[in-house]
């Protein structure tokens, strides 16, 4: 079982941004959210990840309730990709991505060896172990975008959130990291809920359409 989704409402003082939102996404899929700045796509995200909470209607994931989650159990199941990330502090690229493993990782323990692998390969496979050492505030905002994605990557979680997480990034990058999203749709069953502006590229990569309007559903199906 994946989210299921009922009734749903969210507003921003008196701003509605979602009304009665009911949604069902099962799990080994690639759902395309799309529709036009403002619509309420991001809060959708936000809810599913539990940045925010629906002021009505419920939210549950694999049968149950969102909010009876642990924060760490919520963490091993939900990876998010956000639109825009912000760091103040010099991390190096490799603790930024290793701060994916931390749901994982005891209290006041070092990373395991498994830690440091599963890092190594999420830098190698998004083509960033170059700069494995610099530091996160040095980066141009395509190159931090890499590393968040790779970041969620080493989160190793059945669900991966997007929010137009390519949207820094030139065509060759993004459809690297696509690409490997698509493939872990397709070889290991994972879902894939990624807020995307590109129709072409939504078209290409998701198996499954939602379209946002006013802050409903304006319809939804499989792309043929």
């Amino acid at each position: 079982m994946g989210f299921a989704i009922s009734h749903i409402s969210f507003s921003y003082g008196n701003d509605t941004v979602l009304s009665d939102i009911s949604l069902s996404m099962e799990p080994g899929r690639f759902y395309g959210i799309i529709g036009p700045n403002g619509c309420g796509k991001t809060t959708l995200l936000d809810i599913l990840v539990r940045n925010k909470k629906p002021e009505a209607g419920t939210v549950e994931y694999k049968g149950r309730n969102l909010g009876d989650y642990a924060k760490n159990d919520l963490a091993r199941e939900v990876a998010l990709v956000p639109q825009d990330f912000y760091v103040n502090f010099p991390f190096t690229v490799m603790e930024t991505v290793l701060m994916g493993r931390h749901p994982y990782i005891p209290r006041f323990s070092a990373p395991s060896s498994k830690d440091i692998d599963m890092v190594g390969a999420v830098m190698a496979e998004t083509g960033i172990e170059g700069f494995a050492h610099r530091h996160i505030t040095e980066l141009s905002g395509g190159e931090k975008q890499r590393v968040v994605f790779a970041r969620a990557l080493a989160q190793d979680t059945p669900v991966l959130i997007l929010d137009e997480a390519t949207s820094n990034l030139d065509i060759k990058y993004t459809l690297n990291l696509l690409n490997i999203a698509a493939n872990r749709v397709k070889t290991e069953g994972r879902t894939v809920i990624a807020v995307m502006q590109n129709l072409n590229l939504a078209a290409l990569y998701c198996d499954y359409w939602i379209f946002v309007k006013q802050g409903k559903i304006a319809g939804h199906g499989d792309i043929d």
